[in-house]
């Protein structure tokens, strides 16, 4: 210390405690015996001489800050300085300052030597981080200031401290202390200040106390100790006094002390504000954290998971800057912590929860329709469930029913075994067409056989690839009955009905059994169609609304009829083939049978019946018969509004 003072050192604090006392080598020479007279004479009469501490406590002055501890070991050495303030008994049980019962200070002769004294002790936070020191400590009633506070208090000359308080309820909260009429510091209401750290470790210049001693320290060093305030601590790694702070590990405990003297004096003169956490924080950050757990509940669910990582990272950013802002501007500190981990465990919670809803609306989409759809159409909809609407909807679609006709009078000549192996390769051979012209499966009752288009996957050429359908499927039948034929099974022939319009689709049901079905007036019609078939004796029945959306076939008009169950006519037609594989003999024949069914319904009689005649001579036709038996009667007695219309009753 005399060295220091030789340097022109203004103030010296010690971030150190001397609690027991030092060895007087005098005194140890004097025990031991054995010396001459005169030898041990002159001994005593130096003695004092070599008693460090005393040599200490009379060079310490009111300039000089010793450091103590308060803690809570269950012991207390030393002595204690005079407090800052007393707190009465009432005071004391209302007030929110942090109260330590024990303590360690340095001798009483050093303390009562007229130096100042102030505590060195650092409370890290729950997770062992330094970022708040106490300025103010309560010992029994007596009230204790920081080294750092002390050695500000004596650079600005204050000669009193005030300890600042505001009435909470029943509590006496700590707001401060006030520094002479120079400083107001902002404390918590435990009495902690934040640090304001510098940077890592080596930010304030550190000069080797055995240099300074023996003379050895660098000139430019020697130099910066003129009306320095200069704080006296350990950086060695065993002598534990390092600690760990935001900004590294190993942190040396007397550069926190300086921080905190350098932000005090800095702004004393104006230069700097300090940062500090209201007694509003807790509060503060539990609404920005509902506010932002609100926002995320609002936004995340049923978003991608790209998008929702693109949500969360604004809101975490957006969280960051704003708490960024309140520092720099405010100089507020407000808990940024519980806001961030509501951000990423609600993106995380909503990302799992997003990919367990993918992984069941998957499962649901192949239980429900690996049966019933193409397997692209399933590894489609299973890529892009999104594209899947498995609630009830209406659009517009194209129906196809299919019926084995006599098919009781065939299942009543073939045993069990065989009945099953010829329906499984009928619904084998009709499901595998179905499912090459994008149809869907709706179901199977016996032999009947339901699809349908433009469900669940949009099919703009829905009523086209109906068609389509229905034609390979004769095709398949024809093949199938040689193949039937060669083993001695009866022939099988088909109806099939194919209606184009508006219908409902929809994972339909009750809570025991559901099913992805289509219902509606124009799928009855589609029944009514195929139900027809067998009357007209043709294999396929399609409705006008169908024709005109299956461009680029062939078709037959069939008959303009009122089926059951339905007022207006609906027209029928016959598709053939596609316009591009009919040859001109096909084309003449449809020709004169379109002129003869115009004729027929225009009353042309005669003419109708010429052309009837001739192409039932080229080729017998069940069509062909059914016009000339309507003609047959006294067709000139029809009432004049007869409209070609040809009612059925039986479904």
């Amino acid at each position: 210390m005399i060295a220091l003072r030789g340097h022109g050192a203004a103030i010296i604090g010690f971030d150190v405690v001397f609690s027991e006392p030092g060895l007087n080598p005098a005194t140890q020479i004097l025990q031991a015996g054995n010396l001459p007279d005169a030898a041990r004479r002159a001994l005593e009469k130096d003695e004092a001489a070599f008693d460090g501490d005393a040599v200490l406590a009379e060079v310490l002055d009111p300039f000089v800050v010793l450091g103590f501890f308060l803690h809570a070991d269950g012991a207390s050495t030393g002595s204690l300085p005079p407090p800052m303030m007393l707190l009465d008994e009432q005071t004391r049980m209302r007030s929110t300052l942090r109260a330590l019962p024990d303590y360690t200070g340095s001798l009483p002769q050093l303390v009562e030597s007229g130096a100042s004294s102030g505590f060195v002790v650092a409370i890290p936070d729950v997770d062992g981080v330094v970022r708040r020191m106490p300025m103010v400590l309560r010992h029994e009633e007596g009230v204790y200031t920081s080294l750092s506070l002390e050695m500000a208090r004596l650079a600005l000359n204050a000669p009193w401290l005030r300890l600042l308080t505001a009435e909470q309820g029943e509590r006496q909260v700590i707001t401060g202390v006030q520094v002479g009429r120079h400083l107001r510091l902002p404390l918590d209401e435990s009495g902690n200040m934040l640090v304001p750290y510098r940077g890592t470790g080596g930010s304030y210049p550190t000069i080797s106390a055995t240099k300074v001693m023996q003379g050895d320290a660098p000139p430019h060093q020697l130099a910066a100790l003129q009306n320095a305030l200069v704080l006296v601590g350990t950086s060695a790694l065993g002598l534990s006094d390092l600690r760990t702070t935001p900004l590294e590990t190993g942190f040396p405990g007397v550069e926190a002390h300086a921080n905190l003297l350098d932000a005090m004096l800095q702004a004393a003169m104006g230069e700097k504000t300090f940062y500090y956490q209201p007694d509003w924080a807790p509060g503060g950050a539990l609404v920005v954290s509902l506010g932002v757990g609100l926002l995320l509940a609002l936004l995340l669910p049923g978003r991608s998971p790209r998008l929702m990582l693109a949500i969360a990272a604004g809101c975490l950013l957006l969280v960051a800057a704003g708490n960024a802002a309140l520092w720099h501007y405010w100089h507020l500190s407000l808990p940024v912590a519980a806001p961030l981990l509501i951000v990423v465990a609600l993106a995380l919670l909503n990302i799992i929860a997003g990919y367990l809803s993918a992984n069941r609306q998957r499962r649901a989409i192949q239980g429900l329709f690996s049966e019933y759809v193409p397997a692209a159409y399933v590894e489609r909809m299973v890529s892009e469930p999104n594209a899947v609407n498995l609630s009830g909807e209406q659009r517009n679609m194209t129906v196809l029913f299919s019926d084995v006709r006599n098919f009781t009078a065939i299942s009543e000549h073939l045993s069990a075994g065989e009945l099953k192996g010829l329906l499984n390769r009928y619904l084998s051979a009709v499901t595998e067409i179905i499912f090459h012209h994008h149809g869907t499966i709706d179901k199977y009752v016996g032999d009947l056989v339901m699809a349908f288009w433009n469900a669940p996957l949009d099919d703009e050429q829905h009523a086209a690839h109906g068609v389509a359908a229905a034609l390979a499927m004769q095709a398949r039948m024809q093949e199938l009955r040689r193949e039937f034929a060669a083993e001695g099974l009866p022939a099988l022939h088909i109806g099939i009905g194919l209606n184009t319009g508006s219908m409902n689709v929809g994972d339909m049901g009750s809570r025991y059994r559901r099913a992805y079905t289509v219902l509606g007036d124009a799928v009855n019609l589609g029944s009514r169609l195929e139900g027809l078939t067998e009357f007209y004796g043709v294999p396929i029945l399609v409705s006008a609304a169908t024709r005109e959306a299956a461009g680029g076939y062939l078709y037959r008009t069939v008959d303009r009829v009122r089926v059951k169950g339905r007022g207006a006519p609906v027209e029928l037609f016959q598709p053939l083939c596609l316009v591009s594989e009919a040859d001109e003999g096909l084309r003449a024949s449809l020709a004169l049978y379109e002129q003869a069914v115009a004729d027929y319904r225009a009353r042309n009689w005669e003419a109708a019946r010429s052309a009837l005649c001739t192409l039932q001579e080229q080729k017998e036709d069940a069509l062909h018969a059914l016009y000339l038996e309507r003609m047959q009667g006294n067709v000139e007695e029809l009432p004049e509004d007869w409209a070609a219309v040809y009612t059925h009753s039986a479904k």
